[in-house]
């Protein structure tokens, strides 16, 4: 039997937003990197929801894994 894992996607590190330095003498810069670092948690919280299930999916007993987000709510 073939081992499955979980997504490639949710297995890879995703480098934090880093603050350039010019942006600390623009609002806007310093707005649009708050939302890029957001964003970066959301993204990295959504890989750790998807590896809860995919672990509770394949056996692991004991988790609280969070539903998938409801796409009729998403934004956009």
């Amino acid at each position: 039997m073939t081992p499955i894992y979980p997504p490639t996607a949710d297995l890879a590190v995703e480098a934090k937003p880093r603050l350039d330095p010019a942006a600390l003498q623009s609002e806007a810069a310093l707005d649009a990197h708050d939302i890029a670092l957001e964003t970066w948690g959301e993204r990295g919280w959504a890989a750790v929801a998807r590896l809860c299930r995919w672990a509770e999916r394949n056996g692991a007993k004991g988790l609280n894994c969070p539903l998938p987000p409801d796409p009729l709510l998403r934004p956009g």
